[in-house]
């Protein structure tokens, strides 16, 4: 299940980015570490239609963040996606919380599609978003450079059959 993420979230978000290498991984260069609650408010004001979520285990305990992207193709995209505690992660919530942005994407969106890009090396997010249907094209790449360090950013494509 997934909720719309709140200001009293932050705490619980903030615990769960525990290093600037973390940071990068799952937010690119908007952010710099330590993560504060006023980078937040500022990023959600000057994207006023973005969105953020927390997901929550059945149990109602919260383990994951992310973001929904609508954009000009009319195709939102995911972004930073987070599985926060490490010992939640490689137990199939990550992939659940996924599926529950691409079915709040397909809702709020009225949309087939829905895109994510991702770091090449971020194995483990590679694996969970091809075990939900995500698929790699090939010709979109780009490259992020932080710190002297070029990092290859790859798109991904979700298409729902109905």
């Amino acid at each position: 299940m997934i909720k719309l993420y709140s200001n009293s979230d932050f705490k619980l978000l903030a615990s769960w980015v525990t290093d600037e290498e973390l940071l990068l991984q799952f937010s690119g260069t908007d952010f710099t570490f330590p993560l504060t609650e006023q980078q937040i408010n500022d990023y959600q004001v000057k994207h006023p239609d973005r969105r953020f979520y927390i997901g929550y285990t059945h149990d109602d305990m919260p383990f994951a963040f992310g973001e929904i992207i609508p954009q000009e193709s009319g195709y939102p995209r995911l972004a930073r996606i987070l599985v926060g505690k490490p010992t939640l992660r490689g137990q199939g919530l990550g992939r659940k919380f996924i599926a529950s942005l691409l079915e709040e994407s397909i809702q709020r969106y009225h949309t087939d599609t829905v895109e994510l890009f991702t770091w090449e090396k971020n194995y483990a997010a590679i694996r969970c978003y091809e075990s939900v249907g995500f698929k790699f094209l090939p010709e979109k790449c780009k490259t992020m450079v932080h710190k002297g360090i070029s990092y290859n950013i790859h798109k991904m494509v979700y298409t729902h059959l109905r």
